[in-house]
């Protein structure tokens, strides 16, 4: 007759086994992004701020980096930064949808569209980079001095104002903020346009505008501005829910904006 065996020791060698590979496991689905991948992501194009196109199915945002899953299996990574502001706003609907603003998105405005905005004909184009690029605006006759001044009776806006950094000196240096108010409130695809053509300003095509609140007004915040601009913000209009003034903020003095 075959002795008895204790088998308790086999059973805890098995079990033993089956907890360090579940251990194992585990650490290999937190080092490898594939391993929490979720069944439903789509695949879909993402596009660099420098017009590169990637095909990826999104996996997750971590330690400041966003990872992509490619359609041959292999895992990329890469930031914010990088990222256009359509697929921010992508990331941004999956992982907090009940948090993200209201935003709109607006392609080039063909000539015929062009055509028949009254507000976009009444102002004329000016190069806001060129603005950016002055360092002494306190005496009067200079360039930001001329604009403000001629403000209706050559470029067509109601009135511009401007705030500038000071010099060490107390002087008006580089450019702070510049507010435009048109003529008349315009509607919101209309301001896009103008954002984009009036000031010559290199936007995203689409541009995607998103909804905040600041001070008790709501604003239209300009997503994608070059930069030398660090903040772009459409007025809204509480009776017409047109834009009823542009407002641009530019970092301070050899810094760049923080995107």
């Amino acid at each position: 007759m075959t002795p008895p065996y204790d088998i308790a020791p086999f059973r805890r060698a098995a079990l033993v086994t089956a907890l360090a590979a579940s251990m194992h496991l585990a650490v290999s689905a937190q080092e490898n992004p594939q391993a929490s991948t979720p069944p439903d992501a789509p695949m879909r194009a993402w596009t660099s701020v420098n017009g590169n196109v990637v095909e990826g199915s999104f996996i997750k945002e971590e330690d400041g980096r966003i990872f992509l899953k490619r359609p041959d299996g292999s895992i990329v990574a890469t930031t914010r930064a990088k990222l256009s502001p359509n697929d921010l706003l992508w990331i941004d609907a999956r992982l907090n949808p009940e948090k993200v603003a209201k935003t709109e998105s607006f392609a080039k405005a063909t000539q015929l569209e062009i055509n028949k905005m009254e507000g976009h004909k009444k102002v004329r184009r000016l190069i806001l980079h060129t603005y950016t690029k002055l360092t002494n605006n306190d005496r009067d006759d200079k360039m930001l001095a001329f604009l403000i001044r001629d403000a209706f009776s050559m470029y067509g806006w109601q009135f511009i104002s401007a705030d500038c950094y000071l010099t060490k000196s107390g002087k008006k240096g580089k450019i702070k903020e510049m507010q435009f108010m048109p003529q008349e409130p315009v509607p919101l695809r209309e301001a896009v346009q103008m954002t984009r053509d009036k000031f010559t300003l290199a936007l995203p095509d689409p541009t995607i505008v998103k909804e905040i609140s600041q001070d008790g007004d709501t604003f239209w915040e300009v997503q994608g501005a070059p930069p030398y601009v660090s903040r772009i913000l459409l007025l809204v209009d509480p009776g017409t829910q047109n834009i009823k003034r542009f407002d641009f903020t530019f970092p301070p003095p050899g810094k760049a904006a923080i995107r």
